[in-house]
């Protein structure tokens, strides 16, 4: 099993290399909302090669820093704020788990890796506004990565009770692979990683 396994994750390196989907993630300013920065990740998760992965184990997490910066001579840094996620795959249920920080759930379990991909994807405002007058823009860099071999096993531990990451769950995510192939699998594979940065435009507040 494990060596079909193993051949499988090969082939799957050599066919499938560069067939990433490019995302489109996006930041706005929301005027309405007090000139707070709405961040969109419009299909930062639309990658077969990272559905498989995940389905095969390997939870992915998604960092976010979103920075208010004044526009002067020298750009002033006035506020910032981080946001993480992270996105994993329950075998024995067939659901996937989307933990994201600041949800009053722990966690959410979806049917479908497209209903995960929303959850994450769709936008949200950030708590982020200008407390002066002045004229301002707002960065973002978002940087997505399957998880370390470390924080796999960290997690496999807190789902059977033993320690606590950033991601729960009701019971062990048991591995659709032995651990010497997950090793091989995030060292032989070109796994999708990103690093987008965004920008604003200049805005003025009064």
């Amino acid at each position: 099993m494990i060596r079909a396994l193993l051949l499988a994750f090969f082939l799957l390196a050599l066919t499938n290399a560069g067939s990433a989907q490019n995302g489109s993630p996006t930041l706005a300013v929301d005027v309405e909302a007090g000139s707070r920065p709405m961040l969109k990740l419009a299909g930062l998760l639309a990658d077969k090669e990272l559905q498989r992965a995940v389905e095969s184990g390997l939870p992915v997490r998604v960092n976010v820093r979103i920075e208010l910066w004044r526009d002067r001579l020298f750009d002033e840094l006035k506020q910032s704020t981080r946001w993480n996620a992270v996105l994993a795959y329950e075998p024995l249920s067939r659901q996937y788990i989307v933990r994201t920080q600041g949800d009053k759930a722990p966690d959410r379990k979806l049917a479908t890796y497209e209903d995960a991909r929303a959850a994450l994807e769709n936008g949200r405002p950030f708590p982020l506004k200008p407390s002066e007058s002045g004229r301002y823009y707002y960065t973002a860099n978002v940087d997505l990565e399957t998880l370390s071999l470390s924080d796999l096993e960290e997690l496999q531990r807190w789902l059977r009770g033993e320690l606590g990451p950033a991601v729960t769950g009701d019971r062990s995510v048991p591995g659709a692979i032995g651990e010497g192939a997950k090793r091989l699998m995030i060292r032989v594979l070109d796994l999708p990683t990103r690093s987008v940065e965004l920008k604003t435009g200049h805005f003025r507040v009064q």
